[in-house]
């Protein structure tokens, strides 16, 4: 499947529980009568409030109130090939990870153009597992991305509206009878305002570029929540989400898109969308608490390409995919010192294939797909898998030093037709209250992408990507409120798919013989809210490669990522205003070096790269600086908040590409390299919001 007009749209665009529960009894003494005053408060409270950690995240400078995007600032996470890319973590592809909201999984949780699909008013909780996860998670080589959306709050009803430069929201909240409660939440991007249709944008030149937007890109997002507290021991939820991403361009003769591949020349529309429906039903005991739930994911992408009106329909991809999603999880505590927890899950899904395109082979080991097209190809496909998993997980304080955590997975899935069995550890040793290590190991697995396993465009019978991950750490708390903790890891990875374009057997399109390592030290120095204060610095040193087996060559991983270094703060002026900064850098992410310029083989008087050794050149050390103030403020009596941002507040200009520039080359003599920022340049932002 070909990515790369997708790519070039994208260019068109500019990461503990919650508060304790409180409850009171006041006593007024009036002569012989005394009055008592109970409050009585609902199970799922405990749920509702924000926690201190995400709470953090959503104020941090360059997130933009969303604790999602705030993750990049976290140890171990970077932005794989740009500053709007998805997160990759400790070495693993972003294809690695796993995406749950509310014990569902997610159709995606990023939009194309930057923010998370979540409005920061109902994150509850958000927890990042980097590596050396539990029995719960299923399907995933990388990290996990846990997201806890908060249950809605007992209160009157209110509504709050949200304006900043690139988004406009409005969240309604409140108490709809005794027992029930809900939220509903709705935004809207307002980037379609800083576009014209029609509109030619220019390159960094100032001169025409070639791109007309047909459709500014845009995007929109919703979520509701409804909860019934049947009774002490009962809840009962109803979740929907949703989120669409949209944008279409036109690419004529003068655009790089069209002078490299000139069959892409022509509009393009790209769109794609998800809406996902969950229950769940919480029972509480005094011994054990349960949780099932049922939820229905709905995920489609359309791209078209290279219609023009005159002369072709062009190309298009499509995708849908239906899946149907029964969980469990039994928290079974059989002593004070020792629980068990099971989980199980079976999911039901059909992927459909349409598509009128080129075929071409390629993988993350390939540094452009471009050199790697094949025929036309024309056809539907379709994918029915199955797959189900059971986990088991016993938690032991064996002693007042040590606690263990030994869990089990087996995983199943009728396409591959593979089992799997997991052990999965973890050890924890208190030297005293304030210090501790711990050491995890654990066997982990995940389809591989259905782009490589559909007929026709791939290989239905590749195995299943695996991997283990081993970590040791040591955390320790000292006063004010200062934690530090040390980690070191290391991943090994099986079984990746490799292109055969070359190799006798070819017309199986890919194999499993390409395997990975990636190995380092996350550090984490932390300072929690004190003294009107709190601040982090994150620094992660790492390594990433991979090995085609084949040719027993063991190349840098496209995202390798050796040094990055965060550094937050966030401090409280006054009563109402507060502001802070998040500076980031880190070592240049690897490319491939063009060294030379060769005809197009398709199109006379048309140039293509030739590539040196992929992966082996590094791009300069990327850095940035984000600011942010906010202010308490009140308009016509209510409520608001006044958000003033400047990201990239020196305006540093961060190479993300290279490639040949199209526009000047005239002959194979003609090696002229342009280099592609990331589209990131200084962006002032000012937001407001009110609450009635």
């Amino acid at each position: 499947m070909i990515a790369n007009p997708l790519h070039s749209l994208f260019r068109l665009t500019p990461l503990a529980l919650c508060l304790p529960f409180l409850t009171q009894a006041n006593t007024d003494k009036s002569a012989h009568t005394i009055e008592h005053i109970d409050v009585v408060y609902k199970r799922s409270s405990i749920a509702s409030e924000i926690t201190e950690n995400t709470e953090k995240l959503v104020t941090m400078p360059g997130a933009m109130g969303d604790p999602l995007r705030a993750v990049f600032a976290l140890p171990g996470v970077i932005a794989a090939g740009g500053s709007m890319s998805e997160p990759a973590v400790r070495g693993s592809s972003p294809e690695d990870n796993l995406f749950e909201v509310d014990f569902m999984p997610a159709g995606y949780i990023f939009h194309d153009f930057g923010s998370s699909i979540f409005n920061k008013y109902i994150i509850q909780d958000f927890q990042l597992y980097s590596a050396g996860y539990g029995s719960g998670y299923s399907n995933a080589t990388g990290a996990v991305f846990d997201v806890s959306l908060r249950n809605p709050k007992y209160q009157p009803i209110t509504t709050t509206l949200d304006f900043t430069m690139f988004n406009a929201g409005v969240f309604i909240e409140g108490q709809l009878t005794e027992n029930t409660a809900f939220y509903l939440s709705g935004r809207k991007s307002t980037l379609p305002l800083f576009f014209s249709k029609g509109e030619e944008l220019e390159n960094e030149d100032g001169e025409p570029s070639g791109v007309t937007i047909n459709e500014p890109p845009d995007d929109h997002d919703y979520q509701g929540k409804w909860i019934w507290d049947i009774n002490k021991k009962n809840t009962l939820t109803f979740s929907f989400t949703g989120a669409k991403d949209s944008v279409a361009a036109g690419f004529n003769q003068r655009a790089e898109l069209s002078l490299k591949t000139p069959e892409y020349q022509g509009d393009a529309d790209f769109i794609r969308e998800f809406t996902s429906q969950s229950v769940l039903w919480d029972h509480f005991n005094k011994k054990f608490s349960l949780r099932l739930g049922i939820g229905s994911l709905d995920h489609s992408g359309r791209l078209e390409y290279a219609k023009r009106a005159t002369l072709s329909d062009g190309f298009f991809e499509e995708e849908q995919e239906k899946q149907l999603t029964y969980k469990g999880r039994l928290n079974w505590r059989i002593s004070k010192t020792q629980q068990f927890i099971f989980d199980a899950a079976y999911f039901d899904n059909k992927t459909t294939y349409r598509y009128d395109s080129f075929q071409y082979l390629c993988t993350e080991l390939d540094p452009d797909c471009d050199l790697n097209k094949g025929d036309r190809i024309k056809g539907k496909d379709s994918l029915a898998l199955d797959t189900y998993f059971f986990g088991a997980t016993h938690i032991w304080d064996i002693n007042d030093q040590w606690q263990s955590e030994v869990g089990v997975q087996y995983q199943s899935n009728d396409y591959t037709n593979e089992n799997f069995v997991m052990p999965r550890l973890a050890f924890t040793y208190f030297i005293n209250d304030r210090n501790r290590i711990n050491a995890k190991y654990g066997h982990y697995n995940r389809m591989q992408d259905v782009d490589y396993l559909i007929p026709e465009q791939g290989n239905p019978n590749l195995r299943s990507q695996t991997s283990k991950h081993s970590s040791l750490g040591f955390a320790q708390e000292l006063a004010s409120d200062w934690t530090w903790s040390v980690e070191g890891y290391y991943k090994t990875m099986d079984d990746l798919p490799l292109a055969l374009n070359d190799y006798p057997d070819a017309a199986i399109l890919y194999s499993n013989d390409v395997s990975g390592r990636a190995y380092g030290v996350d550090l984490l120095i932390n300072k929690n809210k004190t003294d009107k204060w709190y601040g982090w610095v994150a620094l992660s040193y790492a390594k990433s490669e991979r090995t085609d087996e084949r040719q027993n060559i063991t190349r840098q991983y496209y995202a390798d990522t050796p040094l990055v270094v965060n550094m937050v703060f966030n401090y409280q002026i006054s009563e109402k205003w507060q502001g802070g900064f998040n500076f980031t850098a880190r070592s240049g992410q690897t490319y491939t070096p063009i060294i030379g310029v060769k005809e197009n083989p398709d199109f006379q008087g048309r140039f293509l790269p030739e590539y040196g050794d992929p992966f082996s050149e590094r791009f300069d050390v990327y850095h940035r600086l984000d600011i942010r103030f906010e202010r308490k403020t009140k308009f016509f009596g209510l409520d608001g908040h006044l958000i003033l941002e400047l990201m990239n507040a020196y305006g540093q200009s961060n190479v993300s590409s290279i490639d040949l520039d199209y526009q000047k080359i005239a002959s194979t003599n003609d090696l002229i390299i342009k280099e592609n920022d990331d589209d990131f340049e200084m962006r002032p932002s000012i937001g407001f919001s009110l609450t009635f």
